[in-house]
């Protein structure tokens, strides 16, 4: 939070974390002063600083990014004015401005980092004759390109998430800070006030900022990172057995994940996840029943329920022509991208299973053309 004159009155400590120590409670120093304490006032983030800052007399906000070469940092800064109620008396306003900092730099670079990668990856296929706009070009051509297309939106996924997570959330959280440090003020100067309206605020933001997280927690589930497919199911189905689904999921999972390529992973995940959501939302199901094994060398997901149903037979032709808005196009994209087969077994009554399996065969060449992507990245 900033005076009149620029000059930092408080700083949010948490979710600046350790990347901007140099912001302190100084009221004699100005933000480029604290930020750039050996620079003449020339640099480029200055001058964009000065223009900001003389932009609120007419606008409510303002957002730019700048690369400071100085921190080393590629920075999101987000500048409004906060409003002020109109019953206060004009002299007894207190003049002050809210910045918020994001360090985009990781994210800006993973996002550099795949435009080049899909460069030199058209690059590679160009050399070996292969055209990605040829619809007549051999069918291993189409297939590495469909399964790039699944890892790129997965690491865009990932970039959102990170987003979401990084600047939206923590912007909400430094507005319920806001609330929260004004209505303790209120409280001590005039405490007949009724400030439980303001309180109903802070739960809401305090919710908003809870759903952030969640909506970016099933953009990139950090858990399959993290510790891997059998324990990111298992938390898909404990997550759905604490919500307010009506049905009770149950997870089997225990395979080697050390034989299995990255991209059968997201896979996986993602059509156990889109499988659950449907059920929870259309099947009136009772209970459903989710497993991953590993037979022969071959990789078999299944997923079964016992609700209502549906014509597998329109459906499945549905979601071939994209017209079903279940999911299952989505699903059976997914396997045709990795090589695997994908199956549905259903009627109106009896309930719905999901099948989708890769054999060792097809998982060792995913394995190959991954580590074939890797040596065109030099370095995942």
């Amino acid at each position: 939070m900033l005076d009149e004159d620029a000059r930092v009155l408080s700083v949010s400590g948490g979710p600046a974390g350790a990347g901007f120590l140099a912001l302190t409670e100084d009221h004699q120093l100005e933000l480029h002063e604290q930020l750039h304490p050996h620079c003449d006032g020339e640099c480029r983030f200055n001058k964009l600083w000065k223009t900001a800052w003389s932009s609120l007399s007419l606008k409510d906000a303002v957002e730019w990014e700048i690369d400071d070469l100085v921190l080393g940092k590629l920075l999101r800064l987000n500048l409004a004015r906060p409003p002020t109620a109109k019953h206060i008396d004009k002299d007894r306003r207190r003049r002050y401005a809210l910045l918020t900092i994001t360090d985009i730099t990781r994210h800006r670079r993973e996002y550099e980092s795949l435009v080049k990668r899909e460069r030199e990856l058209l690059k590679l296929l160009r050399d070996r004759d292969i055209d990605p706009a040829d619809p007549a070009d051999n069918e291993s051509g189409d297939r590495s390109i469909g399964r790039r297309a699944v890892l790129a939106q997965e690491l865009e996924r990932k970039r959102i998430a990170a987003e979401l997570h990084d600047s939206i959330a923590q912007s909400a959280g430094v507005i319920k800070y806001q609330i929260e440090a004004n209505i303790e003020r209120l409280s001590r100067t005039d405490p007949s006030l009724d400030l439980a309206p303001l309180q109903s605020v802070v739960e809401l933001t305090r919710d908003l900022v809870d759903e952030i997280r969640r909506i970016s927690s099933n953009l990139t589930p950090t858990m399959l990172d993290d510790f891997g497919l059998c324990v990111a199911l298992e938390g898909l189905c404990t997550e759905m057995q604490s919500g307010d689904c009506q049905f009770r999921p149950t997870c089997k999972s225990c395979v080697d994940e050390a034989g299995l390529p990255d991209i059968v992973r997201f896979a996986v995940y993602r059509i156990a996840q889109e499988a659950l959501g449907n059920i929870a939302r259309h099947a009136s199901a009772s209970c459903a029943q989710l497993k991953v094994t590993m037979s022969d060398g071959e990789l078999q997901l299944e997923i079964i329920d016992d609700g209502v149903g549906f014509a597998s037979d329109k459906m499945q032709e549905s979601a071939r022509d994209g017209r079903s808005g279940h999911g299952l196009g989505n699903m059976r994209e997914r396997v045709v991208a990795t090589d695997g087969d994908f199956s549905i077994e259903s009627a109106p009554g009896s309930g719905t299973t999901i099948r989708a399996a890769w054999s060792g065969e097809i998982l060792e060449h995913l394995l190959r053309d991954e580590s074939v992507l890797d040596s065109v990245d030099g370095n995942r």
